[in-house]
């Protein structure tokens, strides 16, 4: 009979909050007959304590090397970082399920990934055909809606509640991240909110749901021109929030000739970051929780927070991502359990994960991956494989 062993690492990156499993989980993957390996402390920024787990069927170890070495899925929330690269050698041949982002990673860990030949599983690109026939991102979804959320949340912060009817706000990117912003706009009854969307059908589904004398819709396209530069001058607050499927880096929508003509001391949240930004100033430059940068003439304030869900309220993201990977993971536990060749036949039978790989024994399957760093003798499309 074959074995599955499920570990769960402690993240280790700067502000994550976040576990790659809740205790719940924990004993559905018990249930399916697979054991779960957590290191100690892993869950207590999230709430929940190694008594929890223990209870969930769940074995404490004190190390992450116990965990690395023993598992055949690890299952993380954020990419590893440079100090966790060792552990990479005693993967190969194995399953590494988190948040990736290789694109806008450095280019190590995509070599790494591919030296030990580790099938790597990217949360950011697991997809599916929604009824529109545009791609959806299942494992996204729930960390963009808080992302969205509390970037709003922190613009509105920085006035008081009367103020808010006085506010006029920009949202640049209607994806899951632009929604949940203009959403909390609304409900905050924001004076007045402009959004940019790329995707003509979206925008339209947007103007149906949301459009009225107080949110008003665009292309991308127009951002910036005669018709809408004006919005650029009075804005008070912008989330940029553009996002490309497929591990693609973020577009720079604002630039500085947009920067020119914004009022003075406007607030610009760049929620792409995690992308690697996509404004001229905050490229590449991130902000901690909590923290802001001025630049320019008009002292704009820049706030450009990777990871706002696990770094502002860990517990609800945790809650909601493994909500959304569960199916996934148990997936991932079944196969593994009925053969010695289960990561092959999981990613064979479903789609959806199998838009997740990105390096697989050896090959780079992301082509976006692929072009960012430069990688063409490593890379073999998905359908060469599968």
């Amino acid at each position: 009979m074959c074995t599955c062993v499920v570990g769960v690492p402690k993240e280790r990156k700067f502000n994550e909050g976040r576990v790659g499993m809740t205790p719940a989980l924990v004993s559905e993957v018990r249930e399916l007959g697979g054991a779960v390996l957590i290191e100690t402390g892993a869950g207590v920024l999230s709430g929940f304590s190694d008594e929890q787990y223990e209870n969930a069927g769940a074995i404490i170890v004190k190390t992450p090397d116990e965990v690395w070495c023993a598992a055949d899925i690890v299952v993380k929330v954020k990419e590893p970082i440079r100090e966790e690269y060792r552990h990479l050698s005693a993967m190969s041949g194995k399953t590494l399920f988190t948040y990736l982002h290789l694109a806008g990673s450095e280019i190590e860990l995509t070599r790494a990934l591919l030296r030990y030949e580790i099938t790597a599983i990217a949360y950011e690109t697991v997809s599916e055909a929604g009824n529109d026939g545009r791609m959806t991102f299942p494992l996204l979804l729930p960390m963009s809606k808080i992302a969205g959320t509390q970037a709003m949340r922190t613009a509105l912060s920085r006035h008081q509640p009367e103020e808010f009817s006085k506010l006029i706000v920009m949202i640049i990117g209607a994806g899951n991240v632009g929604e949940a912003a203009l959403r909390c706009a609304i409900a905050s009854d924001v004076g007045f909110v402009v959004l940019f969307e790329p995707w003509e059908p979206r925008a339209l589904e947007l103007k149906e749901k949301y459009g009225s004398d107080k949110v008003v819709i665009f292309p991308l396209s127009m951002l910036g021109n005669e018709q809408t530069k004006n919005y650029l001058k009075v804005a008070d607050i912008f989330i940029s929030a553009p996002m490309l499927p497929g591990g693609k880096e973020a577009p720079i929508v604002l630039t500085q000739k947009h920067f020119r003509l914004m009022k003075n001391g406007a607030y610009i949240s760049d929620v792409s970051i995690d992308q690697g930004g996509s404004t001229a100033w905050t490229k590449d430059n991130s902000t901690k929780p909590g923290e802001t940068f001025t630049r320019g003439m008009r002292n704009l304030v820049f706030s450009a927070v990777p990871n706002i869900p696990g770094s502002t309220v860990p517990e609800e993201a945790t809650r909601s991502l493994c909500a959304a990977t569960k199916g996934y993971l148990l997936g991932m536990v079944g196969h593994q359990l009925a053969s010695h060749n289960g990561d092959y036949t999981v990613l064979r039978d479903n789609l959806s994960l199998r838009m997740g790989l990105q390096t697989w024994r050896g090959l780079l399957t992301n082509e976006y991956v692929m072009r960012k760093h430069g990688l063409i003798s490593d890379y073999c499309p998905l359908d060469e494989i599968f």
